[in-house]
């Protein structure tokens, strides 16, 4: 049955709509909620999975273990960010595919290799050596979709979405991978930041993204130039070229 993405598509409109400058951020005062006696620390979240033309092979669905100390509104804007990063990875891997012929260039990754021109290659890579960011954004999201077939088949360990709270400004978490197989999208969020009514969507998506490829195998520095940083800030810009008002570090300073 084919995957209706219309509401993946509307998402990716609001992001689109909603980048704009960052504002410095207030802190609240900080109550942790409580963890109810009988309720389990997590709970399944299933996303489905959008399925582009050239790629078989694909579950339904990708699953993540969520906790349960995240409430309905902010559980909500993680599969909102998750369900951003899946767009990108399906209209990267549509417009690459180029009607059978597969070789088109996507618009990620257009923009991705205008601007990233260091540290392209993830630490499981052992190919031809990856000199641009075209390259690198297509070795990524490769890797993309062996994380999701390796997720929604359960061959992976089970992925979790961690609880935090910690009134800086990073929103999302994750370590660096060092395999090809079998990764499990593990990822620590800040709840403190998806209160803030300034933290946009398009914030969090780029900040999700940042942390699926960190579970793909790139590295930091997150900062100008890198492509850790340079492909998702391409995706928070709806792939346009940068805009002098906008600094990256209002877009990256949100990445860890």
């Amino acid at each position: 049955m084919p995957i209706n993405i219309q509401p993946i598509l509307n998402l990716m409109q609001s992001i689109l709509q909603s980048v704009g400058q960052v504002n410095n951020l207030l802190p609240p005062s900080f109550i942790a909620p409580p963890m109810n006696e009988g309720i389990p620390p997590y709970t399944e979240m299933a996303i489905p999975v959008p399925q582009p033309p050239g790629i078989t092979g694909l579950p339904p669905n990708v699953y993540f273990d969520v906790s349960t100390r995240f409430n309905a509104t902010q559980k909500q804007k993680i599969t909102d960010s998750i369900n951003g990063v899946l767009f990108n990875w399906y209209l990267h891997m549509t417009q690459k595919w180029n009607g059978g012929a597969n070789n088109g260039l996507s618009q990620l990754a257009s923009c991705t290799n205008t601007y990233a021109t260091k540290n392209l290659r993830p630490l499981w890579y052992r190919g031809v050596a990856i000199t641009n960011g075209r390259k690198a954004t297509e070795v990524a999201m490769d890797q993309f979709t062996q994380i999701i077939k390796d997720n929604g088949f359960r061959k992976s360990p089970k992925a979790r979405i961690d609880w935090t709270y910690n009134r800086g400004i990073t929103t999302m978490r994750a370590n660096t991978a060092i395999g090809q197989t079998r990764v499990p999208v593990n990822i620590i969020v800040n709840a403190y930041q998806l209160d803030q009514s300034n933290v946009t969507t398009g914030l969090l998506l780029g900040s999700m993204f940042h942390a699926w490829l960190h579970r793909a195998g790139f590295t930091d520095p997150k900062t100008t130039s890198y492509f850790i940083s340079e492909c998702p800030m391409c995706a928070m810009r709806g792939y346009q070229v940068k805009n002098p008002a906008l600094p990256d570090n209002s877009f990256y300073q949100f990445f860890d």
